[in-house]
């Protein structure tokens, strides 16, 4: 079992490797020599001892021969390799001399958080900012969602392992073989990916800024190559490309064959993607109104725009920004941390609780209401016309009620820390768990977390792949059953 496993990570280190020589070339070209010497190290640290396990494991990574128990022990060490290891480009270059920092700028990036200690963009190097951007484009389909893409007959029961960091309660497949499921979502992937740096291309943004930032944007994850953020750009145009292409990676990624394959009535007729819609569009114009009366904004245009843009970031748990929405009203700042919690689609590239749960759970309550008025009612809870099961519903209450623990928990000990508020610390670990990037107060969109302590960040680096692993992954971890195989 143990060879299986590291056989595993022989080839997650190559891998790993292997994605860190896209932005060594960059800077290659750009003439960034400490930066490339940065990344020959890092590559090397990750592929020498890669290729020493491939060589002394020889292990045959057979599906029947691995645990699920230990499919989840893979994930999260992979995604806690990765943070650590993908750090080490910025302290060996410079850019983040902190190692503590970097790890958190790295967990951050592979969870598609977006939060950050960097207090300017525009003075880093542009190959360390393009391996921040690549890290978020990488963890938004998944990690391990790729290794399977690229490697389908490596052996292990590729659904378990997947499944393990797949946001949302369920995967559906799309081909025969998972392995073909993972390429048809990465194929997905790329295509939006690059149709969205056509589409900034063609409001006069560079082609280094389009693909930095499609990266971040389809990955749901927030990261800019500038300080300011989208409002560096000042265009409309650029704002609404960012707007669509924000929703369509919320949206679940499945519904895109579905749609190709049926049209696109039968990808409407899904239920969680008619909630995720409608849920964009009420919180828009409930924000339009308040900003419109309460918020100073004299320009409907200029409120329908900013309203659009930030529902839609938050909701996605992208985590860009226009204006900052800390300044706007109560009102708006209250349905904002709504959407926070809630997120997006499940099977998206988005965090936070999920549609699909948020509208389980408001029927399982509908349910009860009626229960408790009729005690001998007998009506089945259905999604998409099909009955739920009772372990699925057991499991969405068990999550709903993990996280609001998790967060709480967390809250608490970040307060310890004696960093920050109220309002800062509990919206630190809001957009962390929901994997959102920025929070309220000194959190909020115009600021960075870097005043929090070294033992803050560490805590906020687990919640973000807490948060990204869906909990169970991650709290898997922390369980005797898990430690002791004997009870399992």
């Amino acid at each position: 079992m143990k060879k299986i496993i590291l056989g595993f990570f022989g080839y997650f280190l190559i891998l790993l490797a292997g994605c860190m020589t896209i932005p060594l070339l960059l800077a290659l070209v750009y003439g960034e020599g400490h930066c490339a010497r940065a990344f020959v190290v890092s590559i090397l640290i990750a592929l020498v001892p890669g290729i020493l396990i491939r060589l002394t494991t020889h292990a045959s990574l057979s599906a029947s021969k691995l645990k699920l128990r230990y499919s989840y022990f893979i994930v999260t060490a992979s995604w806690i390799i990765a943070s650590i290891l993908g750090a080490l480009p910025y302290v060996i270059s410079g850019s983040i001399p902190d190692f503590i920092d970097a790890v958190f700028e790295t967990a951050s990036g592979f969870t598609t958080t977006g939060s950050t200690i960097l207090p300017d963009m525009d003075s880093l190097p542009k190959s360390i900012l393009f391996w921040r951007s690549l890290t978020q484009w990488l963890g938004g389909m998944g990690i391990i969602v790729l290794f399977v893409a690229l490697l389908p007959d490596f052996g292990i029961k590729s659904r378990n392992i997947a499944g393990a960091e797949t946001p949302g309660p369920t995967i559906t497949k799309i081909s025969s073989r998972f392995s073909g499921t993972a390429r048809m979502l990465y194929m997905a992937y790329v295509v939006l990916t690059v149709a969205e740096v056509v589409f900034l291309l063609f409001g006069g943004m560079s082609l280094y800024d389009a693909v930095n930032h499609a990266l971040t944007t389809m990955a749901t994850g927030g990261y800019s190559t500038h300080t300011a953020g989208i409002a560096y750009f000042d265009s409309t145009y650029i704002t609404w490309v960012f707007t669509v292409f924000m929703f369509l990676a919320g949206t679940n990624f499945n519904l895109f064959f579905v749609a190709f394959q049926s049209g696109p009535r039968k990808a409407f007729s899904d239920e969680e993607f008619r909630f995720y819609a409608v849920s964009v569009l009420i919180a828009i114009v409930l924000i339009v109104i308040n900003l419109m009366t309460q918020g100073g904004y004299d320009s409907f245009g200029q409120a329908l725009t900013d309203s659009a843009f930030q529902v839609v970031t938050v909701i996605t748990t992208t985590g860009y920004a226009t204006v900052d929405f800390s300044l706007w009203p109560a009102f708006s700042q209250m349905l904002l941390i709504l959407l926070m919690f809630t997120g997006a689609s499940s099977s998206s590239t988005a965090g936070g609780i999920k549609e699909i749960r948020v509208l389980v759970f408001i029927r399982m309550i509908k349910y009860e209401a009626k229960r408790i008025l009729h005690t001998n009612i007998v009506e089945d809870i259905r999604y998409n016309g099909k009955k739920m099961l009772p372990e699925t519903l057991t499991f969405i209450l068990t999550f709903i009620t993990t996280y609001i623990i998790t967060l709480i928990a967390a809250t608490f000990l970040l307060s310890l820390t004696g960093a920050g508020n109220l309002v800062t610390n509990f919206t630190a670990v809001l957009t962390c768990i929901s994997n959102v990037g920025p929070g309220l107060d000194l959190v909020g969109p115009v600021c960075n977390f870097s005043f929090y302590s070294g033992f803050a960040k560490i805590l906020l680096s687990l919640v973000m792949i807490a948060g990204r692993l869906e909990l169970s992954t991650f709290m898997l971890f922390f369980t005797s059953y898990f430690w002791r195989p004997e009870k399992v």
